[in-house]
């Protein structure tokens, strides 16, 4: 039996669990790892002692995360496809699918780091920076978003080895980045004196590492699919709406996402100046290095659930369905008693000698450690909704999260409850959207149902 053969009969025979287990444990550590990269610049900048420089890497996060939300929609949208056509054996569709997102998402990396070099002042005023952090994460921002070629590279790149299986590889090639991270940082930053500027370079060397590291897989002709041939770039319209119907929601909840940490960020520097920045960014972190394990196990059900369903296999689509959501409540129930319980240590961590950020991120922290369930159940259900097709849900709940509920609460809250309704925003926006999310969620139940009872 060959390694491929291997990773279509794990998608179709294993035990659920175990299959799931499988797919999502190093989905979990890869995305994980990509979430280290910028909890790691914060760790360290953080030791320069300097306030004005944490905020600024919190500033350049929603910027750097908008990067990576290009590859990741090409990438998210192209796995639900793909898996879906190799439960329908249909091996030239996914190679096409597979083809045309990851090189349209190379060349859209090229674009952003070109445009957002030339216009980075302006893109980081929008973001939230003030006269006194603009200088500094200027120094930053420009050198991240000049490597944007290798977040959205990575980003697309690992769905599309997710889907045909081969999740091991993957999270393999985040985490060598995310340590190649961890050991250049401390070089580039203070070995050669390169403060925070060094820590961009850090990261974006890193970053093309991995990149290295994922595409070998493929260069060395290890997959099913074959996305960096020519052979296989199909891009007419009907390939690229393919893509977009699942990966456009994943788009939608990063812009809206990037707009609302702006607001984030304006918010709190109205009405707490940078140290409130500072604090928001070290909270905004710790919530994503959660968010993007939860986005792992997503990622993990999605070519097992998608596989199945192309191959109108019901009993393991539920299967799977019912453990992602046992295993999300469980970690975020322990996520948030951890973060509720020890907030101000964590924060004394990141920022040990200021006393008005370590109170401000307590606040942060718990506000958000109490929603953190119905935030893992929310992901869970757009991660269903793609992997199934719906991108009408995906999108619906997408927009929920980051936009319909989250703009106007960051408007709103702040009016009434001042720097608390700030950090309030996004844990009570992630809460609507839960509940939105039940309700879709609850008509794709029905809708299963029927497909399934007509082919008996």
């Amino acid at each position: 039996m060959t390694i491929n053969t291997e990773r279509i009969e794990l998608m179709k025979h294993e035990a659920v669990g175990k299959a799931l287990f499988k797919l999502s444990a190093p989905a979990i550590a890869g995305m994980v790892a990509m979430a280290v990269y910028s909890l790691v610049d914060t760790f360290f900048v953080s030791l320069l002692r300097d306030t004005t420089a944490i905020a600024a890497t919190g500033i350049v996060f929603p910027i750097f995360q908008l990067v990576g939300a290009i590859g990741l929609t090409f990438g998210m949208g192209a796995a639900s496809v793909i898996s879906r056509r190799l439960g329908e054996n249909n091996y030239k569709a996914a190679n096409e699918t597979a083809a045309t997102a990851f090189l349209t998402a190379a060349a859209a990396g090229i674009l952003l780091a070109i445009g957002g070099i030339i216009f980075i002042k302006p893109l980081l005023y929008f973001f939230g920076a003030t006269d006194s952090i603009l200088d500094v994460a200027t120094l930053y921002g420009r050198i991240i978003i000049g490597g944007a070629v290798f977040p959205v590279m990575n980003m697309c790149i690992n769905n599309v080895l997710r889907s045909e299986g081969a999740s091991l590889h993957s999270s393999s090639g985040q985490i060598a980045g995310a340590v190649a991270n961890i050991i250049l940082d401390p070089i580039f930053i203070f070995g050669l004196d390169m403060g925070i500027t060094g820590a961009a370079v850090a990261t974006v060397i890193s970053q093309a590492i991995s990149s290295l590291y994922l595409l070998s897989f493929y260069l060395r002709r290890k997959g099913v699919l074959h996305p960096l041939s020519l052979k296989y770039f199909k891009p007419d319209m009907h390939t690229y709406e393919q893509i977009m119907a699942l990966g456009l929601p994943t788009f939608v909840r990063q812009i809206l996402g990037s707009i609302s940490f702006a607001l984030v960020n304006g918010a709190a520097g109205s009405y707490g100046g940078d140290k409130a920045i500072a604090a928001i960014s070290v909270t905004f972190r710790l919530m994503m290095l959660l968010m993007m394990a939860l986005f792992g196990l997503g990622q993990g059900l999605q070519p097992l659930a998608g596989f199945n369903y192309g191959a109108k296999n019901f009993v393991r689509v539920r299967e799977t369905i019912r453990l992602a959501f046992i295993s999300a409540f469980v970690l975020c129930f322990t996520a948030g008693g951890i973060g509720f319980i020890f907030a101000p240590q964590i924060m004394e961590f990141f920022t040990p000698q200021d006393v008005t950020v370590i109170a401000m991120g307590t606040i942060a922290i718990r506000l958000t450690a109490a929603t953190l369930i119905p935030v893992g159940i929310a992901i869970m259900f757009g991660g269903i909704f793609q992997s199934l097709g719906d991108g009408r849900s995906a999108m619906i709940l997408a927009a929920g999260q980051q936009g319909v509920f989250l703009i106007p609460l960051i408007l709103i809250l702040p009016e009434y409850w001042g720097l608390t309704g700030v950090f309030a925003a996004q844990p009570f926006s992630f809460a609507l959207a839960f509940l939105v999310g039940a309700f879709l969620y609850s008509r794709m139940v029905r809708k299963l149902h029927r497909e399934e009872m007509a082919l008996t």
